[in-house]
């Protein structure tokens, strides 16, 4: 009866082990489901010194005028606490719109521009873009809940783009650069989707199951990319990491 019962035990104890083996893992996976762009670009070693987020939004017609556009970028301003910012409104025979300006008290600079192209009777495409951008703190990433929030709030959905802008001191050499793309792609367990490389400069494109933002290229599917570039005046190489594309000159 004991060697029963001691064998009982052993196999619940075992069980138990290996159940509760499984659900760490099952947790680490879930846990791991999604990365920022800042792990992938941290991973790189690189030092930040700019970062930027970009909101493309096509209105729909339930905004009637430019003033109702406004309205949504001024929400966004109330939603980052910015009570001091500029604002003016220009118009063309084939555009109208509205510019805001102003500054987050981390510092990060904040544009946002509500525009109709077509003509002043407000019938043409309508458009909402905001623009933040911040220094090597990396606080612009940060906001992209509380805005995309008032956005998704006036029934609007946004196109969003991320980059991260880093340096090295010198000119790296091959085997540097392909450690560091290595890393990133590693860190993001992407799959390389196109490469090129020309004078002194490596652009890779890739796509990852944990970045939840997603462009379709040529019927292929993109959500990272990287850019890096040796710029001999300064003796320094820079590396861009950006979700889903690096969408500055490099």
């Amino acid at each position: 009866m004991r060697k029963f019962s001691f064998v009982l035990i052993a196999v619940l104890l075992a069980a138990a082990i290996i159940g509760t083996t499984y659900y760490i893992r099952i947790q680490n996976k879930s846990n791991q489901e999604e990365i920022s762009i800042t792990d992938a670009f941290n991973s790189s070693g690189a030092k930040m010194i700019v970062n930027d987020m970009y909101f493309f939004v096509r209105v729909n017609d339930d905004f009637k005028d430019l003033n109702s556009m406004t309205e949504v970028c001024d929400e966004v301003f109330k939603a980052l606490e910015i009570t001091n910012y500029s604002k003016n409104s220009t118009g063309t025979d084939s555009l109208i719109k509205s510019d805001l300006l102003g500054t987050t008290k981390d510092g990060v600079k904040i544009s946002a521009m509500a525009s109709i192209v077509g003509d002043k009777s407000g019938q043409g495409d309508k458009y909402i873009t905001i623009d933040a951008t911040g220094n090597e703190n990396g606080e612009a990433i940060l906001l992209r809940d509380k805005i995309e929030k008032v956005i998704n709030i006036h029934g609007l959905e946004a196109v969003v783009n991320s980059c991260i802008t880093g340096t090295y001191e010198g000119n790296l050499q091959d085997t540097q650069l392909e450690n560091i793309c290595r890393k990133i792609l590693n860190e993001s367990e992407a799959k390389k989707v196109d490469s090129f490389r020309q004078e002194n400069i490596i652009s890779v494109s890739a796509f990852s199951p944990m970045i939840k933002d997603n462009l379709s290229i040529d019927g292929r599917n993109v959500n990272l990319s990287l850019a890096i570039r040796y710029n001999k005046q300064e003796n320094k190489t820079y590396l861009w990491v950006a979700t889903p594309i690096v969408n500055t000159e490099y």
